[in-house]
């Protein structure tokens, strides 16, 4: 759920260490003068840690089972999967080095890196990534990731190096979902990965005091000599984004996620930057469809067309954001432009009329949940409350905590809910993960034959131009029935002290931090 699962994702996210004197390294004497705004806290030489507030404390660091942003930006450094995106959003080896794809699209085999280790010294090899895959697709585990590979009939470990995966039938987005944090490998015989956090990636677990920091520690065995760049990543977590722009401002902090409103704040202050890209993420009103009135199309319907996307793109973006279908407008080569869905022009009167014949004439009473400390998110839920106003729906606005608003999302049993998601790079995840009847971030009950015959149908196809076509076709389903309705896709924001070499890119939080560096 990127949501801000991110978006992904993605993304949304979450967590940092408490601060120490100067942003890392060495207090400074107490008799020694406090740094003034704009200065380094020490000298840059010294330092070695960075700094990275985090604007939600992490739910748990099991990569298979938990779906949170603020979890995956951290276990995501810690572990490592068999491919991962690139800068320009290329699927490029990681623990595989290579794979071949056999002629009927049947068979894949991955040839993986050796002498790579866990951070407990354990060779990693195909045993762990077997072990890790039926891991992830055993449904006693509840996996996050278990529909990403519903097309695997069986995995042979062929040498220690070697891993085949036999399929049911060709899946043109398998590779791309190997890239992802969710399929990440652990060691073999785990048990209980809320415990413990032994990955093969570029930072060992070095600490996590909870509602304070994480601490993460550069593991010196990485099999890329290259990466990472500092000694030690510290996520503080800072809630109140008052707070982190104090500290970030301050040089108690290196990089923040912030808003638009504040980085329009921070423009021109001393020592800090601004940076931004354009996100793969989008915000969007959940619905559902198992809960009444919801269940009845017309109702849903109703709520498209009372919803103006372009007040929400206008007053919680600030401008800075794009309407969007269930895939983000950055994946070019997938989205659908918004101007052929008809729901998408405002039109109260029909949403009205469509609410009377669902036998609501008056409207009724519901209630939108969303996070309290993702200010877009309340925010959105605001701007909605008050268009849902005009037609007779009365919503009432419960404002969670972030571990609650993962459990309530996970549960199934909300009424409406706000929330963020990240399309990643194949449609795949972006259809059937989220709407697919058997997906598995389908929280909202959706359930259509026709839909799924769609999105499977577009899973087996190779040929991109065909593929393309029925995802097209998915996408205008999707919109027509509206399990979501999708907002807005927005550009993010990082503040970062101007000692720290970080590039943000729609790659990822984790790819930016790996290649960061202290000048």
């Amino acid at each position: 759920m990127r949501k801000r699962v991110l978006a992904g994702f993605f993304l949304s996210l979450s967590l940092m260490l408490t601060a120490c004197s100067g942003g890392g390294g060495t207090a400074a004497p107490a008799d020694q003068a406090k740094p003034q705004e704009g200065q380094a806290q020490e000298q840059s030489a010294a330092k070695t840690e960075l700094i990275v507030a985090a604007e939600q404390e992490p739910v748990g660091y099991d990569p298979h089972k938990v779906p949170a942003a603020s979890s995956v930006r951290v276990y995501a450094l810690i572990y490592d999967s068999l491919t991962k995106l690139d800068e320009n959003m290329n699927i490029v080896p990681n623990l595989a080095e290579k794979w071949e794809v056999a002629p009927d699209g049947k068979t894949i085999t991955m040839f993986l890196h050796k002498g790579v280790k866990f951070h407990n010294g354990k060779d990693m090899t195909a045993d762990d990534v077997k072990f890790s895959f039926e891991r992830i697709m055993n449904p006693d585990t509840g996996s996050i990731a278990k529909s990403y590979f519903s097309s695997v009939e069986a995995i042979e470990v062929k040498d220690p190096a070697t891993i085949v995966f036999k399929l049911k039938n060709s899946d043109a987005a398998f590779i791309a979902n190997t890239a992802s944090a969710y399929a990440s490998i652990v060691p073999s015989g785990s048990t209980d990965l809320t415990k413990e956090a032994i990955g093969t990636g570029p930072f060992k677990m070095e600490k996590a005091e909870p509602g304070q920091y994480v601490l993460l520690k550069k593991n010196p065995d990485y099999f890329n000599k290259d990466v990472p760049k500092v000694e030690t990543i510290k996520f503080q977590i800072m809630k109140d984004e008052a707070e982190r722009l104090a500290a970030i401002r301050s040089g108690k902090i290196d990089i923040s996620v912030v808003s638009a409103d504040s980085a329009k704040l921070l423009e021109g202050k001393p020592g800090v930057q601004v940076k931004n890209y354009q996100s793969l993420e989008y915000s969007y009103l959940g619905i559902n469809v198992n809960k009444k009135p919801f269940d009845n199309p017309k109702v849903r319907e109703a709520i498209s067309y009372a919803v103006d996307r372009n007040q929400i793109v206008q007053t919680v973006w600030k401008g800075e954001a794009a309407l969007t279908g269930p895939i983000a407008p950055a994946i070019t080569n997938w989205a659908v432009d918004t101007a052929t869905y008809p729901t998408y022009k405002t039109d109260v009167e029909k949403a009205k009329q469509l609410l009377a014949e669902a036998g609501f004439p008056n409207g009724f009473e519901t209630q939108i949940e969303t996070a309290a400390t993702y200010p877009d998110m309340v925010e959105t839920a605001q701007v909605i409350q008050q268009q849902l106003k005009a037609i007779g729906i009365n919503a009432k606005i419960n404002q969670l905590e972030w571990g609650n608003y993962i459990e309530v999302w996970k549960s199934k049993d909300m009424n409406l809910m706000v929330g963020r998601n990240t399309s990643g790079v194949d449609a795949d995840r972006s259809m059937r993960f989220f709407f697919g009847t058997t997906g598995s971030a389908n929280v909202w009950n959706y359930s259509n034959p026709a839909y799924d015959e769609l999105v499977e149908k577009a899973l087996g196809t190779v040929d991109q131009a065909e593929r393309k076509k029925l995802y097209e076709q998915a996408q205008t389903m999707l919109v027509a029935d509206a399990p979501n309705l999708f907002l807005a896709s927005p550009k993010n924001y990082y503040a970062v002290r101007d000692n720290i070499d970080f590039t943000p890119t729609a790659a990822g939080e984790v790819y930016s931090l790996v290649k960061t560096s202290i000048k």
